[in-house]
This record gives C-alpha cells, sequence and structure tokens, in this order.
C-alpha cells in the first residue's frame, strides 16, 4: 500500500525532523556527501551565489542562479544594502522555485561565503527556518568530492504563491543596537577587515572606527581557506576571546550588511543567539550623533616653504630627510641636521619582481635608525626637479605608518640653495629612538585587485608616466602601453618651473587640472607609474594637497604589469591587447 507512494515518502522523509540530539551544525550545514544522496528530492531547491558567467560555465545539475539583489533592497535613504520587505521578498523566492515545503540548500561558485551567508540569513528571515542550510565549501567542495558539474540550465520553475511568516528578530537598527550598549550580556561584533576595525580605514562609513564597545571577529576568521566554516571548537574560540559567553546576546555588523553575516553564521553554529545589524556601520556614521570610537588619525601632510622650515629649523622642533639620489651631492652639502636616505633603501624586489615594498617591520626599524619619532614632525626634500617623487614615495609611507605630520620642502635642495640659505657638512647626531611598526596601513593596492576594477564605475586609473610611454612608444618594461582605461596625468605636470627652481603649482590650479580630466574627489583613485615612486607624487597631490579620500598606490606598477602576460595593455590608438 506504502509503495504506491515513493515521491511522498521520499519527500516526507526529507523534511522529518533531525533528531532531538541534533546540533546547530548539523542542522545549518550538509556535506557534498549529503547533497549528492538527496539531489532528486522533489522538494529540494538548489541555488548558486556568485558572478552569473560562473555558473552558466558550470553549477550543480539543477541549480539555480541567486543573484543577490533579487533578494535585497537598496532603499531610498541611501543605504546599500537591506531586506526587502517580505511581500516583495515572498515574490522574488517564489520566482526561485521556492515553496512552503522547499528545502533550500545555498552554496557558492567559488570564494564568495558572505554574499552566500547573506542569502542563507535572508531565507531565515524569510521564515525559512532549518529549511534553509549551506552547502559546506560550496561548489569547490562539491567538486573535490568528485561529483559532477553541468553547463546545462534547469526548466522554469512552476509558478506558486509563497507566504512566508518573518522572523524580524533577526535583523536590528541602530535605535536597537543604541539601546543596548551597555547592558551587561550585549556582545556587538565588527566583523570588518582589522584595519576598518582600528579605525586605519573609514570603509564605508562617514567616519573611521568602530561602533562603542564593539570586539573585532573579522567575516574572514570564520572559515578557512577552501570557504569551509571551521570546527565548533575553533570557533568557540574565536567568540571566547572576542568576550562571547553562551547567554549572551550577539550582534553582527560590517559596512553594509553582507560581511557580518558569516559571523552571524558562525556564531548560530554554536547556538548563540545572533542577529544581524543591517545598516551596519554604513547607517551608524549616517548618524552624526552616534559615536564612533578607535579612530586613527590620519597623517597630516602639506608642503613646507623654505622660511617656514628655517623657522622650525631654528626651534630644532623637525626631522629633515635627504632623500636626493646622490649621495655625493649630500656629502658635498646639505641642510642642517638632514639625514641622508637613498630611495632604492625603500624598495625591495617581490617574486622576483623589483620595486617591492619592504615588510612593516624592516620600514619601523628604518624609521628608527635614521631618528623618526612619532611625536615629531618630518620634512622630506630632494633635489626639487625630476627627482622630486623621491620625496614623495617616503611621505607615503610614512603616512601609512599614521605619521602626525609629513612635509615636503616645495622646492627642495634647488630653491634652498637658491636661496642662500645655510648649508653644512656635517651630519646629524641621530637620536637612539624605537619606531612602533603599530598602526600600519598603506594606501596600497596590488595588481590583481586593479585587474578586477577594470571598467568598474567610479575608479579613476591615472597613469603619470610621460606621454610616449602611456602611448607605448617608450618604456623599458616588458611590453609598453598602458593598463586599459587608465587616464594620462604625467606627474611633473603639477609642478612649475621658474628660472632655477621648481615648485607645486597653487593647489587651484592643481584641482582644476585634475577635474578636467574627470579626476574628481567622489572617485576611488588608483595610480600607477613604472614603478610606484612617481605614483606617490600624484598621491601627495590628491591626498594632502586637494584632500581626495580614496586615492591608492598600485606598487610595482606597470614594472609587474606588463610582466602579466594575461593581464591586457593598451596602446595608443589600439584596442586592448594581452
Amino acid at each position: 500500500m506504502l509503495s504506491r507512494y515513493p515521491a511522498l515518502l521520499m519527500a516526507a522523509a526529507f523534511l522529518l525532523p533531525r533528531p532531538m540530539d541534533a546540533t546547530p551544525r548539523d542542522r545549518m550545514l550538509v556535506s557534498a556527501a549529503w547533497l549528492q544522496a538527496h539531489l532528486s528530492d522533489r522538494d529540494l531547491v538548489l541555488l548558486q551565489v556568485g558572478e552569473r558567467a560562473e555558473y552558466d560555465r558550470e553549477h550543480i545539475a539543477g541549480a539555480r542562479y541567486l543573484q543577490l539583489r533579487a533578494i535585497s533592497d537598496r532603499p531610498a535613504n541611501g543605504l546599500s544594502l537591506e531586506m526587502l520587505p517580505i511581500a516583495q521578498l515572498d515574490s522574488a523566492l517564489a520566482a526561485l522555485g521556492v515553496t512552503a515545503a522547499s528545502k533550500v540548500v545555498v552554496y557558492f561558485g567559488s570564494d564568495w561565503v558572505s554574499p552566500t551567508t547573506r542569502a542563507w540569513l535572508t531565507l531565515e528571515y524569510a521564515g525559512l527556518g532549518d529549511r534553509a542550510v549551506i552547502l559546506n565549501g560550496g561548489l569547490p567542495a562539491w567538486r573535490a568530492a568528485g561529483q559532477p558539474v553541468t553547463s546545462e540550465l534547469p526548466s522554469p520553475p512552476r509558478a506558486t504563491r509563497l507566504v512566508t511568516t518573518p522572523d524580524p528578530a533577526l535583523v536590528v537598527d541602530a535605535e536597537w543596537v543604541q539601546a543596548r550598549l551597555t547592558q551587561p550580556r550585549f556582545r556587538l561584533i565588527d566583523a570588518r577587515d582589522p584595519q576598518f576595525y582600528r579605525g586605519l580605514d573609514a570603509g564605508s562609513g562617514t567616519r573611521p572606527g568602530h561602533l562603542p564597545g564593539a570586539r573585532s571577529i573579522p567575516f574572514t576568521s570564520v572559515t578557512d581557506e577552501a570557504g569551509r566554516f571551521l570546527p565548533d571548537s575553533a570557533l568557540r574560540r574565536i567568540f571566547r576571546e572576542a568576550g562571547v559567553s553562551q547567554g549572551d546576546e550577539v550582534v553582527a555588523y560590517c559596512h553594509i550588511g553582507q560581511q557580518a553575516t558569516a559571523v552571524v553564521f558562525a556564531a548560530r553554529l554554536l547556538g548563540y543567539n545572533a542577529r544581524l545589524y543591517d545598516g551596519s556601520f554604513e547607517d551608524w556614521t549616517k548618524h552624526e550623533a552616534l559615536p564612533v570610537e578607535g579612530a586613527v588619525a590620519a597623517t597630516r601632510g602639506a608642503l613646507i616653504s623654505t622660511d617656514q622650515l628655517a623657522a622650525r629649523l631654528a626651534a630644532d622642533s623637525v626631522t629633515v630627510v635627504d632623500l636626493r639620489s646622490d649621495l655625493n651631492a649630500y656629502l658635498a652639502d646639505h641642510l642642517p641636521g638632514a639625514v641622508y636616505l637613498h630611495y632604492e633603501n625603500l624598495r625591495v624586489s617581490a617574486d622576483g619582481v623589483p620595486a617591492g615594498v619592504l615588510p612593516q617591520s624592516a620600514y619601523a626599524e628604518l624609521w628608527s635608525r635614521i631618528g623618526v619619532r612619532r611625536d615629531r614632525p618630518v620634512v622630506i626634500y630632494a633635489s626639487g626637479d625630476a627627482q622630486n617623487f623621491n620625496a614623495t614615495f617616503l611621505a607615503w609611507l610614512l603616512a601609512g605608518f599614521r605619521q602626525t605630520e609629513v612635509y615636503l620642502l616645495d622646492g627642495g635642495y634647488a630653491k634652498w640653495a637658491a636661496e642662500g640659505k645655510t648649508l653644512t657638512r656635517l651630519y646629524p647626531e641621530i637620536a637612539t629612538v624605537k619606531y612602533d611598526s603599530d598602526p600600519y596601513l598603506l594606501d596600497l593596492i596590488e595588481g590583481e585587485h586593479v585587474q578586477q576594477m577594470l571598467g568598474q564605475q567610479g575608479v579613476a586609473l591615472l597613469d603619470v608616466r610621460p606621454a610616449d610611454q602611456y602611448a607605448g612608444t617608450a618604456g623599458a618594461q616588458l611590453r609598453r602601453g598602458h593598463i586599459p582605461g587608465a587616464i594620462n596625468h604625467f606627474w611633473h605636470d603639477d609642478l612649475v618651473t621658474t628660472g632655477s627652481t621648481t615648485v607645486w603649482k597653487p593647489v587651484e590650479t592643481l584641482r582644476a587640472n585634475y577635474l578636467a580630466q574627470g579626476i574628481t574627489p567622489d572617485k576611488y583613485v588608483v595610480i600607477y607609474c613604472n614603478t610606484g615612486t612617481e605614483a606617490s607624487h600624484a598621491y601627495f597631490a590628491l591626498k594632502f594637497l586637494l584632500g581626495y579620500p580614496n586615492v591608492q598606490v598600485y606598487v610595482p606598477s606597470f614594472t609587474q604589469w606588463s610582466e602579466q602576460a594575461d593581464w591586457p595593455v593598451e596602446v595608443a590608438g589600439a584596442a586592448a591587447a594581452r
């Protein structure tokens, strides 16, 4: 009799409650072996998160593509990511084939852990509860288990009407968080990368730092390199070190409400009562009255005139560094008290590619040796003409250590000498100092990230080499040309020469010139040259003189890019070539 209903039996078995002693991990994560055994179940809904092209290339048979925007809202209040109103969410889920009886398995195509946990939490919010799970390790785990993939698209789902019972307690807002900041069992977790938590970078917020009392658990720390969630013992140690105990009320936040869902998921694996602050730091910092703590002050960078420096030297209130590329010139004479440093001491080969940055500890040791102190302003000078970028490269590095004040001598050595100001051949007396290597975060971007940003809106890629190198008619690198989409702005065009001295152009002239090329303050500006030194010159202009908030330097710039045969290069009048 029962054998007449095999499909009904299968569905019933699929939805049977887990054993009473099942752990949260048993209810929230499934393995490739489990999925393979249930792949033919009638009420199974498979959703792949990631790039559409990746899904079209390969996915688990029967899986549908889930675009996170389809189940998310971008509200009129300017926030980047919020939960959809429940009626719209029901419609979006129904369009994916989700019914009241569905068991939904969400997985990533490759390393999209936090978008996958965001999708899971959205399903939880919609009331699916234990019927929403994640395939631990995603598609890579499925393939590693020897299971097949396909590019064949599943048939469209049947038209259904889904009416869920939402669980709004999963998601909280700023008012809810503020009301609990001082409660003893309330634990606020910042899931952003450490540099954001520590206030070195404002990220998506308008102010750097973190919410009052928040502890740091970076979202990347709860999974291994393969994107699998760590064992419960390892997760428990992470949360314990962040001050979380059983019975605590846990709320996680990040930039916009995505990365934090990985921490919420990990907390729930351990049985914690965990919620998401959906607006996260982006929302919190929009409210000026809400406090932020832990910010590290950014470096104050500026030009200093020869007269201003003369007054500072008389008061013995600055450390002066000579960055001219010719040691013999320093030996002939230099500014009083100036310590010599060659710019090649600031760079090193990495994986065979020249002109990379040194380790953080090496820079701190170098600053100690030349007498740089965090509580004392630093003035840097070079020759003042074609080597001005030597000085700006050091300024860029010191800004990474959040050195309080860094000044660039406008006109450099040449202007100082032309004005007949005091020069000496005596070496300075360097007091022994210990320069702390922390805090440290360079405004540095790697080539792989530049490649990922090509063509993105809101990004300005700036090539500061001479026009002939940009055009591809000159240059010593392995390939000639420029990175596709880059705007050419020769670094030396920010200077003006009068007689024997070269100084910076007025700030308003600099501003007008950059704006005329579409380099606007609202954009994420990436600067490159041949190695990174010349790029630091434009960085100094944009970051310190013009106050642009988001400026990054690509080191080792075109020297690395040109060697990567699969990274595109353009030449003037030609399309991008590989």
